[in-house]
């Protein structure tokens, strides 16, 4: 559920869901060899109008309940990832991309970058599917990671995208660069924006640690939950628009 607070943009997550984070969190960051304590969790039901199972049969992810509307995705960290041509192996990328392969009206991407190939090839399938895709990115925010995991930059990457689009007739490719609103609560210093946050056809939402960088696709630890909601996904998205004025007055990023 949202904060009471909207201004926290924080997301609480209950019952079954917890476990997994808890377990990820033993196994990769406290590895004792010890079994995580029980929790001793309920587990409510939580009806949704498309479940996962439903929606996406074939994806990879740890589902107990077919009406429980929650998925967990987790990967380890890797250092076979860093190898030049390595695949994508890891269940957070590989949702992600299956979403955006299946998407059929509208995808909307806040990060604090953008340098995965595999990530920007499935948001080019989906533009060619007359997909409108909005992308919130932050100006000149982590430039040299990107650089040394990805041999490239976020600026580089959507100049690019931005020139592939150009070519191509009824393309909706919006890129915003993230500004924020000086009237919140709290201010974002530097106009720089930490959120992790897809949805795609106003329903199947993706949040968590991963970025959309070739790190967190190859070779970065990352945990993630996705949800498939109509409700709740325009409740986090219309919080994440309304906390930063970059719809109203931001431009567009260029290089």
């Amino acid at each position: 559920m949202l904060g009471e607070n909207w201004y926290e943009l924080a997301l609480r997550v209950e019952g079954q869901i917890v476990e997994h984070f808890v377990e990820y969190f033993f196994l990769h960051y406290f590895p004792t060899g010890a079994s995580p304590p029980s929790l001793n969790l309920e587990h409510p039901t939580t009806f949704t109008q498309v479940s996962f199972q439903e929606k996406f049969p074939t994806l990879i992810h740890e589902l107990n309940s077919p009406e429980l509307p929650i998925v967990f995705l987790s990967q380890a960290s890797s250092r076979l990832g860093a190898l030049p041509f390595a695949p994508v192996k890891s269940a957070t990328a590989l949702f992600r991309i299956e979403v955006i392969n299946r998407a059929q009206r509208t995808i909307f991407i806040q990060s604090p970058n953008l340098t995965s190939r595999s990530l920007v090839k499935a948001l080019k399938r989906a533009l060619l599917r007359s997909v409108e895709v909005t992308l919130f990115l932050p100006r000149n925010m982590m430039v040299l990671e990107p650089i040394v995991t990805g041999w490239t930059t976020t600026a580089w990457t959507v100049w690019r995208l931005k020139r592939w689009a150009r070519k191509l007739r009824e393309i909706h490719l919006n890129v915003k660069s993230f500004k924020c609103d000086q009237g919140q609560p709290f201010v974002v210093e530097m106009n720089r924006s930490h959120i992790k946050f897809m949805v795609v056809d106003e329903e199947s939402v993706i949040l968590g640690s991963s970025n959309l960088d070739r790190a967190s696709v190859m070779t970065s630890g990352e945990a993630d939950i996705a949800f498939s909601d109509a409700g709740l996904a325009k409740a986090l998205l219309t919080a994440v628009r309304d906390h930063q004025s970059t719809d109203r007055d931001a431009g567009d990023i260029s290089v």
